[in-house]
């Protein structure tokens, strides 16, 4: 079944040719457990700079946003493509190619130019916007323009923080681009994964999703991101946020979260999700009672809770379909997800309870970089393996 609840056939060679998630999914987990290791020590009070001679903050923010975060776009985007528009999956030497450049950009922020790094960044993902770009014309697939725009404007958020221009308004136009394309793929996994689940289980459910209702919560949430990147601070910005945390509230509960409790990955997904309305949410009392709460809470509630629980559910989904255990659990999979709503908590409490925030900041990072090595260490083999065996069936 695949993410938009239709069921496709693929040929065993087919299958081996279309998992370009590998190599990306591989390497994001390993560059977020070693990320953190340049910016951890400044809680300490250790003044660490980065490589190329960045802050700490400034390091753990690119490393996140515009590194680790492209890594999983490129190789999602690659696989599930092809099955959204019904065009020929791209080749192994495409994909080598990507992985080399995004590696290029990687070791050009550590040693060389963090700018220079970010530009690379910019290019991997104009890369990935033109391969996209060339398959959702040729179906004629509208459905999947908005990701197209979504991904430009992910890149001009790049472009512009590798030119140090504009950097607060590059950063909010990144992350809002970001957390429409988890919207946009969460509308479409979530649900679609969580019906597959309960009718592998011997179950029986029907997700009623409404299309006004559908239409409403992405044009009232595309709003509020749009509002918040040119006018962070307007009133109207804080009023569009509250109103798209109502709106994606009643679009998530259309999906029966409650039904997939007993999948932690099924679950995991719905909670991730969940971060975006939460996160939406904390934006609209920022702005509207400033002295309440500050910007971080709501940055950190997308950034940890939304795009890093859905990076991981999201890949181990992927992993399973691919390697024909859908459905299977282990426990490390499931403390990875406990520990990155850990993670996110503690980060949320940084704001809440200031005294102990060297404390909740430690635990944080720390639980970050918990979750991503039990991911590693659950789909290392999976990931390292090339060939699995043929699943007819897709959830992702």
């Amino acid at each position: 079944m695949a993410a938009d609840g239709s069921v496709l056939i693929f040929d065993a060679k087919q299958r081996r040719m279309s998992a370009p998630f590998r190599p990306f999914f591989l390497i994001a987990g390993l560059d977020a457990i070693v990320g953190p290791a340049v910016w951890l020590p400044s809680t300490f009070g250790i003044q660490a700079i980065g490589p190329t001679g960045i802050s700490p903050g400034d390091w753990h923010r690119d490393v996140l946003l515009f590194g680790m975060v492209p890594a999983i776009l490129t190789g999602f985007l690659l696989t599930a493509l092809p099955r959204w528009t019904g065009r020929r999956a791209v080749s192994p030497l495409t994909t080598r190619l990507l992985v080399a450049l995004w590696l290029c950009s990687r070791g050009t922020f550590l040693f060389l130019s963090h700018s220079a790094g970010l530009a690379l960044y910019a290019f991997l993902v104009l890369t990935l916007l033109l391969i996209a770009a060339g398959r959702v014309i040729a179906s004629r697939d509208r459905r999947n323009l908005k990701i197209l725009f979504l991904l430009l404007a992910f890149c001009g958020g790049n472009i512009l923080a590798a030119a140090s221009y504009q950097v607060e308004f590059a950063l909010r136009l990144a992350l809002a681009s970001i957390v429409g394309l988890v919207m946009i793929i969460g509308g479409r996994v979530v649900p679609a994964l969580t019906v597959a689940y309960v009718e592998s289980a011997g179950g029986r459910i029907s997700v009623n999703r409404s299309a006004v209702l559908e239409y409403a919560a992405a044009a009232i949430a595309a709003c509020a991101l749009g509002l918040w990147v040119v006018a962070p601070q307007a009133q109207l910005t804080g009023v569009a946020c509250a109103l798209a945390a109502c709106g994606q509230t009643m679009r998530a509960a259309q999906w029966n979260g409650w039904r997939s409790a007993a999948s932690a990955t099924a679950l995991a997904l719905h909670i991730g999700y969940g971060w975006i309305i939460v996160g939406f949410g904390l934006l609209a009392i920022h702005i509207l009672a400033p002295e309440w709460l500050g910007q971080a809470a709501a940055v950190h509630a997308w950034t940890i809770g939304a795009i890093g629980t859905m990076a991981l559910a999201i890949m181990a989904s992927m992993i399973r379909k691919h390697s024909h255990r859908a459905f299977a659990s282990s426990a490390p999979t499931t403390g990875a997800f406990i520990a990155m709503t850990t993670c996110c908590l503690s980060r949320l409490l940084v704001e809440l309870l200031p005294d102990y925030g060297t404390g909740l900041t430690n635990l944080s990072g720390a639980m970050w970089v918990v979750a991503f090595g039990l991911f590693v260490t659950s789909f290392r083999r999976m990931l390292i393996l090339r060939k699995t065996k043929p699943d007819c069936r897709s959830t992702s």
